[in-house]
């Protein structure tokens, strides 16, 4: 039987390269798309049109969605431990809003960006001390114009230890939306997180916290003032651990609902 390693490395290959889908084409696109021919996929590139009111929507909703979540449990790896792993991260947009159809450019008037949403992202962990974790995740569009790295830092401060171990973590993180020229934006979250681990194999667990994202418009077409939104969030979910081998998925309810699947392999 192939080993965890050899699985994860197996699925790292196979995961998709592109990020945001775009729509169907051969379909009449309201309201019209903006167009630049030179682009591959759709791509975070700002249009006159831009409002003040559908930036802050904007900043909102991308930026909290993208800011670097949990998925994982609050237990710490301990000192040494290390974690490496591949995620996809799935979400909903009003795509054809002033929002999103405002911040964005196409292809050609009939390659829209799509309601649904999916990307791969990469991230590791390792265990610092038996308490605090440090981790990043990184992931991109190569077909277009944006992508994301995350730092994170956690902190256990109470465990309970026995059979079922109840574990409770702080959680700080930072996110850089990365190749985008028309906005330069961050997000910095915090979160409390409690877990419990059930015949050391399973562990459902719960983050209450928030992100900042904070946001700086530098387009050559529009002129809008910074923002800065305050996002509260509820992450809940589960992770299975069979050998090296750590399975898990989460939902997230923000300014947009996401979910993310995992799977890692955990030394």
């Amino acid at each position: 039987m192939a080993s965890a390693p050899t699985v994860l490395i197996a699925l790292l290959l196979l995961a998709p390269a592109t990020a945001l889908a775009h729509g169907s084409h051969g379909t009449p696109i309201d309201p019209p798309l903006h167009v630049d021919p030179t682009l591959e996929d759709c791509s975070v590139i700002f249009s006159a049109d831009l409002t003040q009111d559908a930036f802050r929507r904007f900043t909102r909703e991308f930026g909290s969605v993208s800011a670097f979540k949990p998925n994982a449990t609050a237990a710490p790896l301990g000192r040494g431990g290390f974690t490496f792993g591949l995620e996809q991260l799935s979400f909903s947009v009003e795509d054809h809003s002033d929002a999103w159809n405002d911040t964005f450019a196409h292809p050609d008037a009939e390659h829209d960006l799509g309601a649904d949403q999916s990307f791969p992202l990469i991230r590791g962990r390792v265990g610092v001390t038996d308490r605090l974790d440090l981790g990043a995740y990184w992931t991109r569009n190569p077909n277009a114009n944006y992508g994301w790295l995350g730092l994170e830092t956690r902190y256990a401060f109470a465990n309970s230890g026995g059979e079922a171990p109840v574990t409770f973590t702080a959680r700080a993180a930072y996110t850089k939306t990365l190749y985008v020229h028309d906005m330069d934006m961050h997000a910095i979250t915090a979160e409390l997180a409690g877990s419990r681990t059930l015949w050391n194999r399973l562990t459902p667990y719960l983050y209450l916290g928030g992100d900042v994202i904070i946001n700086r418009e530098r387009s050559d077409v529009v002129a809008l003032h910074s923002e800065t939104q305050v996002v509260p969030h509820v992450v809940g979910g589960a992770e299975l651990k069979l050998g090296y081998l750590m399975l898990g998925g989460e939902l997230s309810v923000s300014a947009l609902t996401s979910y993310q699947l995992r799977v890692a392999a955990a030394f």
